[in-house]
Order: C-alpha cells, then sequence, then structure tokens
C-alpha cells in the first residue's frame, strides 16, 4: 500500500495545535490526498454550499467494503425500512450487513475542534493494523462530514488569524458565521431551509439511514470538559424506547474509553435533556436513529485558556434550562466520577477526547455489529406495530387549505426525510369528515411514525419536575417548546382511525406543483393571496413591469368568492405569467368581471437592520425568507443608519432583539449585567461594538414621522415603542417566570384579515409566541392612530408547548398598526417568520412590504 501522509507532515503542525487552525480549503486538500493514498477511502463532494465551497461526505472502511457499496448500502436500507421482510430474512440481511455510522463536525463553526479532529480521525482508520482497527475497517462502513459548516469554518478561521497576537485574539467572530443562520444552523433538520440541511437529509435519512449518528460540539468552558451520551430527562415521548437504550449503551463505552484514557470531567446524563430543538442529533431518535452529540469544554478558539479551581461550577447550574438538575454541583456524581481540577484548557485537548469519543463509537458498533443492525430493525418494526394497533392510524392533509400550495411545501419537506405518504385519486371518508381529490393520506404504520406524530401532531412540553424547580418556577427548555411543522406552516391535519375504501398512489417522488394562466381574459388575471406563494409571484411580475393590482374588500367576482388582498394582474401580459406559474406553483384564474376598489402594487425599498455581537440570526434567516419569496431588501449597519441617508428607504424591519442589543453602549453594558450577572459581556474590536446610541433613535422617529414604516418583530417592537414613544404597554415585560411562561409556543391568534397588514390571513391562525410581547393600548385622545391587526381569545390559547398564566394574554394584542405622523410602525408581538420555519404566519411580514 502507498505510504499515506500523516496529518502532522501535511498541515505542518500537529492538528489542534495551539494558535493553530487548519483551514478547510486545505483540509478538502488532504482528504482528496488521502483518497489517492488509500483505497479504504472515498470522498464525496455532496456540492457547493451556501457560499460555493465544497461540502464532503467522507466514507473509510474495508477496501472490500468498498468495493462492495451499492450492495451494503442496499442491505443498510432494507434493514431500517424492512417493509414486507419477515424475520427470517432480516437475520439474513442483518449477517450481510455493516454498521453504519454518520459523525458531523464543528457544524457550529466556532466550536472547531470536530473539524481539526477529523483528518486525525480518518487517517488512524486508514492506517491502524490493530485488531481493534482492523474490526472497525471489515465491520462498519464509517461516514464523516468533516465540517457541517465549511463557510463558517473558513470566516472564523480567517477572523482568528485576522486577530493572533492581539488583544482580541481567541474572541470570537461578531458576525453570523453561516449567511443565513449562525448558531441556528442545528435548528433545521425538518425544515431543510439551508443547503447543508439538505444535504444531512439526503444522506442519513435516504442514501445511509446510520445505525448511530454522533455530532461533535462545544460547550462553555466553566464546567465539565466533555459530556457524552446520554440525554438528560424529560424525553420525548414518541421515540422508540430502544434507542433511549442504545444512547445509554453508547455513551457508557464512551465515557469508559475516555476514563480508560485518562480524561478528566467526563459528565453524561446531564445539561442536555432528551427534549429540544430538532436538529439532527435530536430528530434523527425519531427516525429511529440512536443520535447523540458530544459537546467539549471550550478553549479561545486555538488559544489556550487558563481556568482557576474555583472558577469550575456546574456547566448551567445557576440557568434555568432543563437539564442542569442532573449536575446540581462540581463535586464527583456517578455521571461524573471524575472532575477536571482546573488548569490549562487548549485546542488539542479538544481535539483528543473527540477523537476518543468518536472512535468509541465506531469501537462499540464494530464489536456489536449483527446487535446494532438487528436493533435497527426491530425498532422499524416496533413503530410500525405501533402505528397500526395505536390512534391515530393515519394523519390526513386535506387537499381544501387555506394556503394549497405551503400544504404541497410541508410534503416535499416530508418526501425529503423518507416519509411514506399517499395522495387520494378520488373523494374518501375518514371518521366521518369527506375529503377531495388531492388530499394526502399518511398511514402510520411505517418506521417513521415517532417523525410524524412530532410533526404533525399536537404537541404538550411537560409540566412536572423535571422541568420545574422546587418553588414551582419554571425551567425553560432547550429551545423551542415545540416544533410542530404543520402548526408553524399553517397546514390543516387531521386525525383519522377509520377510512373509506379508496383510490390512492403513492407519493415516491415528490413533483412540484405547476401553475397555470386560464385562458385570455379581458378583465384580468387573479392571485390568490391566501397563498404565500402569490408574493413571489407579484415580486417577479413587478421585476418584469407588470401592472398588478389589489382588491382593498372581500368581494364576488363571478362565482368566485375573493378575499380582501387578492392581487389582479392586467391582461395583455400573458406571455410574462406563464413561466411564472410555472416555476412558482400558483394559478392565474381569468376573471370574467370584477366590481371593487383596487390599488396599484409596488415593490417597496427594504431595509434590514444588522448589527454585530455576533450578528442576529433573526435577521440571517429572515434574509433567507425574503430572498425565497423574491423581496429586494439591503442591509443596514450602525453607519448606514446613522451617517446615510435613509429617506430612500419605504420600510426598515428590525427584526427579534432586545431594544437595548440594537441601542447599544451604556444600555447594554447595564442590561448585560442585569441578565447575565458574572459574565462579563463580550470583548470585540471598537468597530465590531455596534449600536445606534440616542442619535440612531432621533433619526429612526424622525423617518416614521416622514413617512417610513417602521417594521418591528418580537422582542424589538419595545424599541419602536420606546423610540417612537407610542402609548403601548407590553403586559407581559415584567412578570416572572412562574407568572407567565411561554417558551416556543404555538397559540392561537385571531386576525383582523380586512386589515392590510394581514390580507390573506385565516380569521384564526397559530402563531409562534417567543419572548414575544403581548400589548395593550393606554387610552389617550388618539386611539384612533393604533389599528388591532391580531389578538388572542378569550380562552384555549395554546395549542402546541407550554403556556403558564394564559389569563395574562387573554384579549390581549397580538400585532399593531400604529400610525406616526404621516408614517406607521407595525409591531408583530409573535415569531413571525422564526427561522424561516413558520410559513403560517409569513403574509404578516409579506404585506409590509408592498405597497
Amino acid at each position: 500500500m502507498t505510504k499515506i501522509t500523516p496529518p502532522e507532515t501535511f498541515f505542518g503542525h500537529q492538528l489542534g495545535a495551539d494558535r493553530k487552525i487548519a483551514r478547510w480549503d486545505q483540509i478538502v486538500k488532504y482528504f482528496q490526498l488521502l483518497e489517492s493514498e488509500s483505497p479504504r477511502i472515498k470522498v464525496i463532494n455532496m456540492g457547493p454550499t451556501t457560499e460555493g465551497n465544497p461540502f464532503l461526505a467522507v466514507l473509510i472502511s474495508s477496501e472490500e467494503n468498498l468495493a462492495n457499496l451499492d450492495r451494503l448500502q442496499e442491505v443498510n436500507k432494507r434493514i431500517a425500512d424492512p417493509e414486507d421482510v419477515e424475520s427470517d430474512e432480516a437475520e439474513k440481511l442483518v449477517a450481510e450487513g455493516k454498521a453504519v455510522v454518520i459523525q458531523s463536525m464543528s457544524l457550529h463553526a466556532t466550536e472547531i475542534g470536530g473539524t481539526q479532529m477529523s483528518p486525525e480521525l480518518a487517517y488512524d482508520l486508514l492506517t491502524r493494523e490493530d485488531e481493534e482497527a482492523k474490526r472497525i475497517r471489515d465491520e462498519v462502513i464509517s461516514i464523516m462530514i468533516p465540517s457541517f459548516n465549511p463557510d463558517g469554518q473558513i470566516m472564523v478561521t480567517d477572523w482568528y488569524n485576522e486577530w493572533l497576537g492581539t488583544e482580541y485574539e481567541g474572541c470570537y467572530t461578531p458576525f453570523l458565521y453561516h449567511k443565513y443562520c449562525g448558531h441556528d444552523n442545528n435548528r433545521d433538520a425538518f425544515m431543510l431551509n439551508t443547503i447543508e440541511s439538505n444535504y444531512m437529509a439526503e444522506l442519513m435519512f435516504r442514501a445511509w439511514p446510520p445505525q448511530a449518528y454522533q455530532d461533535h460540539h462545544h460547550m462553555g468552558s466553566y464546567g465539565a470538559r466533555l459530556y457524552v451520551s446520554p440525554y438528560s430527562d424529560p424525553i420525548h415521548p414518541h421515540g422508540d424506547p430502544l434507542v433511549w437504550r442504545e444512547l445509554q449503551w453508547y455513551g457508557s463505552h464512551m465515557a469508559y474509553k475516555l476514563e480508560e484514557e485518562g480524561k478528566l470531567g467526563i459528565v453524561n446524563a446531564a445539561i442536555f435533556s432528551g427534549w429540544a430543538h430538532l436538529g439532527y442529533h435530536w430528530i434523527g431518535i425519531y427516525h429511529n436513529i440512536p443520535s447523540m452529540l458530544t459537546e467539549s469544554a471550550s478553549a479561545k478558539l486555538a488559544t489556550p485558556l487558563y481556568i482557576h479551581p474555583e472558577q469550575l461550577k456546574a456547566e448551567t447550574k445557576e440557568s434555568s434550562l432543563v437539564g442542569t438538575r442532573m449536575l446540581p454541583h462540581y463535586k464527583p456524581t456517578t455521571n461524573f466520577p471524575n472532575p477536571w481540577p482546573g488548569g490549562w484548557w487548549t485546542l488539542r485537548d479538544i481535539v483528543e477526547q473527540q477523537k476518543i469519543s468518536a472512535w468509541a463509537l465506531l469501537d462499540q458498533m464494530a464489536r456489536n455489529r449483527e446487535t446494532v443492525l438487528w436493533n435497527q430493525y426491530q425498532k422499524a418494526v416496533r413503530q410500525t406495530e405501533r402505528g397500526l394497533d395505536g390512534s391515530p392510524q393515519a394523519l390526513v392533509i386535506p387537499e381544501d387549505q387555506h394556503d394549497p400550495r405551503t400544504m404541497e411545501l410541508m410534503i416535499q419537506k416530508l418526501t425529503e426525510m423518507g416519509v411514506k405518504l399517499y395522495k387520494a385519486m378520488e373523494p374518501f371518508t375518514a371518521d366521518g369528515y369527506i375529503h377531495g381529490t388531492g388530499s394526502y393520506i399518511i398511514p402510520l404504520a411505517q418506521p417513521k411514525m415517532g417523525l410524524l406524530m412530532t410533526l404533525l401532531t399536537r404537541t404538550r412540553f411537560p409540566d412536572d419536575s423535571f422541568t420545574r424547580r422546587g418553588d414551582g418556577t419554571p425551567h425553560r427548555p432547550y429551545d423551542t417548546a415545540t416544533d410542530t411543522m404543520a402548526e408553524f406552516m399553517g397546514v390543516s391535519v387531521q386525525q383519522a382511525d377509520y377510512m373509506s375504501d379508496l383510490q390512492v398512489e403513492p407519493v415516491t417522488e415528490y413533483k412540484k406543483p405547476v401553475g397555470y394562466v386560464d385562458e385570455a381574459s379581458k378583465v384580468g388575471y387573479l392571485i390568490d393571496t391566501r397563498e404565500n406563494h402569490a408574493y413571489k409571484a407579484v415580486n417577479m411580475l413587478l421585476k418584469e413591469n407588470v401592472p398588478v393590482k389589489r382588491i382593498t374588500e372581500p368581494v364576488m367576482a363571478g362565482d368566485l368568492e375573493l378575499p380582501a388582498g387578492c392581487f389582479i394582474v392586467e391582461p395583455g401580459y400573458e406571455e410574462k405569467m406563464n413561466p411564472v406559474a410555472e416555476e412558482v406553483g400558483v394559478n392565474f384564474h381569468a376573471l370574467a368581471e370584477i366590481e371593487a376598489e383596487m390599488k396599484p402594487v409596488k415593490a417597496l425599498k427594504v431595509g434590514m437592520y444588522d448589527r454585530f455581537w455576533g450578528g442576529n440570526m433573526d435577521t440571517g434567516w429572515t434574509r433567507l425568507c425574503l430572498e425565497q419569496f423574491c423581496f429586494d431588501y439591503d442591509l443596514l449597519f450602525d453607519d448606514d443608519i446613522l451617517e446615510g441617508d435613509i429617506s430612500e428607504y419605504d420600510v426598515i424591519i428590525f427584526t427579534h432583539d432586545s431594544p437595548e442589543m440594537i441601542t447599544g453602549g451604556d444600555d447594554l453594558k447595564k442590561w448585560w449585567k442585569e441578565t447575565r450577572p458574572g459574565w462579563p459581556l463580550p470583548t470585540f474590536p471598537p468597530e465590531y461594538e455596534s449600536g445606534l446610541g440616542e442619535k440612531g433613535k432621533e433619526k429612526l422617529a424622525e423617518w416614521t414621522k416622514n413617512g417610513g414604516t417602521l417594521l418591528c418583530i418580537g422582542g424589538s417592537c419595545q424599541y419602536a415603542i420606546d423610540t417612537l414613544k407610542l402609548p403601548i404597554t407590553n403586559v407581559v415585560k415584567d412578570l416572572n417566570s412562574k407568572e407567565f411562561h411561554c417558551p416556543g409556543s404555538t397559540l392561537r391568534v385571531n386576525i383582523e384579515n380586512t386589515h392590510p397588514a394581514a390580507y390573506g390571513m385565516p380569521e384564526e391562525a397559530l402563531a409562534l409566541f417567543w419572548s414575544s410581547p403581548a400589548f395593550k393600548i393606554n387610552p389617550g385622545p388618539d386611539n384612533h392612530l393604533y389599528e388591532v391587526v391580531a389578538y388572542y381569545p378569550e380562552s384555549d390559547l395554546l395549542e402546541s408547548g407550554w403556556l403558564i398564566g394564559e389569563d395574562k394574554l387573554v384579549d390581549k394584542i397580538a400585532a399593531i398598526n400604529a400610525h406616526v405622523g404621516e408614517g406607521r410602525a407595525v409591531l408583530m408581538g409573535p415569531r413571525i417568520q422564526h427561522r424561516c420555519q413558520t410559513h403560517g404566519t409569513f403574509k404578516l411580514l409579506f404585506n409590509s412590504l408592498l405597497g
């Protein structure tokens, strides 16, 4: 065999060495070199990332296994989805198959250890000739994602090198380390908005469903040195019980191997709860994949950090985070038997502990290949049986939706996750309800039953001793309290146990809807404003200089009942309509007659505030949302507002943020000290310490009074209230969590859908409430200037998640349109465009961006 180049030789230093970070382009070259030197490795470039860098999947196994890869892939798929596979055939498949594991590195780009570790892990897998390594190569197909976020890896490496040797050495990037989502990139495993998420879904849910998945991360610096599986309580109800046992099994082996290697400060079954956001390391559980985290204590990127013994504490002891009760103090416990005493902590420490963890997982799977393969078969069969024997037995997605195009988008996302579903070819009855042709039926008798129940049915976060302190104070969930896809997207899903005989066709490959333009009309063409994609179509038409109007009240047009806000396209532009209909998937309905007041539509000049201090993820996601629907925008930083001419902008968006982060300066320092006692404000070079200050408030107030629209979402609404001195109070602002607590939950809201800010919305919708304000308008002589766009009902507010203190929201306002001089402030309390996921409320953003 050709001599294989060691990483240290190629990179010129040991990976993880102090003040050294290997850059992604060099890491790619190293893996390509390994592929040229060894028949035991296959490097796949899955395609370009968001910013055009290669996204790699690296397969390592024995030469014989790689030569037989197609057959082994087929066997693996049959075991993971054993439809019509009886136990005797399954035993043969298990005997033939190989264990498959996927491990991804440094999804969060400032958590650099995983990517730096990956070349060493690959080299060891290729070159070690001891029995343990041979067994791994023979029994396991190891699939490695050396960087889940190559764009961010390059940003962080270049940033670190730029400030190396200065007082800012080791500080984090002041901007998002992914163009759209920054740290939120692992919250996208169920919506698949980013290119990188789609690559992983293709690999993990369709091409190579693994028997185990592990994602390598970093955490804070002053607690345990490394967390490994399993998670702490509470756990989500729909995972197969065997998955939770496997998490303990794998985690115990990793912890054992780390102790064997003399690594200190290892904790498991603490800090990270089993009920959390749906990143890949949690959503995999509902795909019957034991999906794990490692979380290493952080250094200062590649710069060592000295930690005094008295600074060490339980990682989140003083936090209200769910899961903290399992690590109550920094003393030996059964899940933390060997605390680290303090001293220098380095990137090399992180590389070594993550490599041991990664290797231990491979070792456990190699030693128990048939067990892990049989477990995967069992989980698939048992989840299918639960779906068959339980209630409901199926989920029906009716074709008659408020926004049918968004329903089709949800179907697309489900197929991309490997869900089995069917399309009705004729009307049918389910539990007494009649559903039309084109409705979708999803049987729960399938391996992904747990995934479907998690994404498409009502979810209630547990309220018990795991989620409250002894005095009743709630611990906050790790992220949102629910990730119910259907509720986020505004799609109606009905549960069914009894269905009439029906003709269906399987949806094996999703085909995007193609819209149409009706035969020629002399009056005009209707685009239904109830569809989010109508806004994309209109934006595309406006860019082609096609005149578009909106009706301002509900009307009848022949047999069509049109809600306020529907778009009307003038006749004579059919050649430009046809490609738009085909690409976007919306229909242009020819009108025979229409009598209604109409106003011309124009694309407004939109700016969106962005800041440093690590960047604002909500702004990043909003960028993606606007781009997906063809809205043009400019990012506005401090100087653009403070020194620039903002009079050219019709709308300026402030996404969810605290007023103090927007203002900066002393306000930020005071707020940080009050809300994060004991933790200093992060240090950045002065040019990245952003804030609009009082001058920014004055300029924005003047701009609004002169005709601008200040559109604020979530927490930034308070900034508008303060800046414009609005007589509006956030009624939940000063309540403690025992009085009011609603962490990332879907609530019912009533919508005034004849108001231009709410055109196209249903009369009742579900909105995501997360650190959101709820308003009341204080009495005064100008009450008429404040228009209610959405408000909370009198009872039964909670659909999914967790709500304490419902009475505090009853009849309170969720969204306001406030007239300010010649302009207005639009205050949207709920997270209407959260992570580009809450499609059901996108129109509450879009309407204010069209004139």
